[in-house]
């Protein structure tokens, strides 16, 4: 079977990792360290553009929502003025009652 068939180290590995097992070189070891820094790096670049994206957001939702709660505080309430075509009448005559 062995002459027969080409059996590559990273399949034993893979199927048996309790009896096998890949020894990384010292260069390819030092290659991996490399990109998990680099990889590290741009990551937290990432979530520090995120943080300030939200940070934006908030700011752009609080500004909103001050803008509205001071439109709502500077409507005035005037006696029939607030009244439109589609609201409900003051006095709603009651159907079906009879003498009561």
């Amino acid at each position: 079977m062995s002459c027969v068939t080409a059996v590559e180290g990273e399949w034993l590995a893979e199927l048996g990792p309790m009896f096998f097992s890949i020894k990384e070189s010292y260069e390819s070891s030092l290659k991996r360290r490399q990109r998990e820094r680099k990889d590290a790096a741009e990551m937290d670049k990432q979530m520090e553009k995120k943080e300030k994206e939200e940070e934006k957001k908030r700011e752009q939702e609080k500004k909103e929502s001050m803008a509205i709660s001071s439109m709502r505080r500077s409507v005035v309430a005037t006696p029939g003025g607030g009244r439109s075509a589609n609201a409900t009448p003051k006095y709603m005559r009651k159907k079906g009652r009879i003498g009561f």
